[in-house]
């Protein structure tokens, strides 16, 4: 070996920055491996463009644990996020739209112009889903616990909300406009190849809820700069506990010797040692491509493969000359819909056409779209007087039939630019440039197995103990990515489960 650590991360995304600054703050000999010239993994802020500051994948920020950023003294190193308000707003194609955000007052006048029965409903919708996302925030930084274990702390109610009913379902049960159903609906498919009648999606809804990065119960907010604020911090955090990170470092298969992981091998032929290995890659990168094929017992190897690990997302960032001019509320100075979420996601029914299309082996040809504009807020992520639009598509299947070309990739951009200015005509003519990013681009740019913006399904058989645990069935490797418990999002706590793992068994083997 041309080298010997302690212990060696495989990937400087946000969990393996966390489960790295972790470890060496535990004193331990740390170093990171990046295959990409800049740490971050799908949490970074890039510049395609000169004057933009674009966060290329992930996007916003909610989950990322209070634990992470206190104990690794984020805000030390500059991480600054804030609250993103509004929450929401939907435009429809007959002109009126949905506004929703903190103020209870304001989002009852808004819905009370479709049904004033859904006042309530939204209220109790509120209540219930913040309950809900309080649940699964206390399973994010302990080990995951059984199904039983979460019933008899849940209740029969919460337990089949959360593991059984599906976005749909639970919609329903609160309110009855088909805007507003879609709207709430939205949390319940994001990242996931699934429509809102796929029992199981209630979990993704309750999961977008639990996060309290801002201090509020599943309030969602943007990191000041751009996304790589979190993991240049984290980058920062690891350095200064005596960690080191190494950049353009692929790790093509991890060593083993008498029976557990010894270390790395790269692409270029270093071999590094280490006494603890951590992947941040996807299980399947993980224990099919970078492990011998007898290191694993059949059985593991079996469950990997049937891991459901097939991205749907598209992301595609446009560069801006002016704000978007919507029908519903005209205008190109700043607005307060400018500053929120801004959905396509008509009906409930919309959404699940959009579903099926790709189901059956294409894509959406009426795309869930979730857009987002940090620019209105935050000046230096692009030149005076330009805009970013950020948008997240869905159902756009790594598999799809026929594959990704390039034609196919700008057909696809093309469909949500003219998806988004049936609601915004001035689109088409104010964007300057783009970046396309389909599923393909995820994994070849991010490392992220067929896309997959988690690294499997968050659905049930791949939540709680249906998910891979830090510990792998080969002593001496941890897996600290979002395939491991608790799942994805910007959460950074399958790091520090890793992290406790390794340190938990370094002190048992010294005493």
């Amino acid at each position: 070996m041309s080298a010997r650590y302690d212990v060696v991360v495989i990937g400087c995304g946000h969990n393996g920055l966390v489960a790295a600054a972790t470890l060496a703050r535990a004193g331990l000999r740390v170093l990171a491996l990046e295959q990409r010239d800049v740490v971050g993994g799908a949490c970074v802020t890039e510049s395609p463009w000169p004057g933009w500051r674009i966060s290329t994948a992930a996007y916003v920020v909610s989950l990322l644990h209070p634990r992470v950023v206190r104990e690794l003294e984020l805000a030390r190193f500059g991480y600054e996020a804030y609250r993103k308000d509004p929450a929401s707003f939907t435009p429809l194609d007959d002109g009126r739209s949905l506004l929703l955000g903190s103020d209870e007052a304001a989002n009852a006048a808004e819905v009370a112009r479709f049904d004033a029965s859904d006042v309530g409903g939204l209220r109790r919708f509120g209540e219930d889903a913040e309950r809900w996302g309080a649940h699964v925030y206390e399973t994010l930084a302990a080990p995951a616990p059984s199904r039983d274990v979460l019933a008899a702390r849940w209740g029969a109610h919460d337990a089949q909300a959360i593991l059984e009913a599906s976005a749909a379902d639970l919609v329903r049960r609160y309110v009855r406009t088909p805007v507003l159903q879609a709207t709430l609906a939205t949390d319940g498919l994001i990242g996931t190849f699934a429509g809102p009648e796929l029992a199981g999606t209630g979990y993704v809804l309750a999961h977008h809820y639990a996060g309290r990065a801002l201090g509020v119960q599943g309030a969602w907010g943007f990191v000041r700069g751009g996304m790589g604020g979190i993991t240049r911090a984290l980058a920062l955090a690891l350095r200064s506990a005596g960690g080191a990170i190494r950049t353009q470092a692929e790790v093509e298969r991890i060593v083993v010797e008498g029976g557990r992981a010894r270390g790395v091998v790269l692409r270029d032929g270093t071999e590094i040692g280490a006494d603890h290995v951590l992947s941040n890659a996807a299980p399947h990168r993980t224990f099919l491509d970078m492990l011998p094929i007898d290191a694993l017992d059949a059985a593991f190897v079996a469950r990997v493969r049937a891991w459901r690990c097939e991205g749907v997302s598209l992301k595609v960032n446009f560069a801006l000359g002016e704000l978007p001019r919507f029908t519903a509320r005209p205008g190109t100075q700043l607005q307060a819909h400018h500053r929120a979420t801004i959905h396509v996601a008509p009906s409930l029914a919309y959404l699940q056409q959009g579903y099926d299309d790709a189901a059956a082996g294409g894509i959406s040809r009426a795309p869930l779209l979730e857009c987002f504009m940090q620019s209105p807020t935050d000046a230096s992520i692009a030149p005076p007087g330009k805009h970013l639009l950020s948008v997240f598509a869905q159902w756009f299947p790594y598999g799809r039939q026929g594959g990704w070309s390039a034609a196919r990739r700008d057909e696809a951009a093309d469909l949500v630019l003219a998806t988004l200015a049936r609601y915004a005509p001035n689109l088409p003519n104010a964007v300057e440039m783009r970046q396309v990013l389909a599923p393909p681009d995820l994994e070849g740019l991010l490392g992220l197995h067929r896309g997959h913006i988690f690294h499997g399904e968050l659905l049930p058989g791949q939540i709680f103990q249906g998910r891979f645990a830090a510990r792998t069935p080969l002593e001496g490797l941890y897996l600290c990515g979002s395939g491991a418990h608790p799942g994805g999002c910007v959460i950074g706590t399958p790091g520090l489960l890793a992290a406790e793992a390794v340190v938990a068994d370094a002190a048992r083997a010294a005493g």
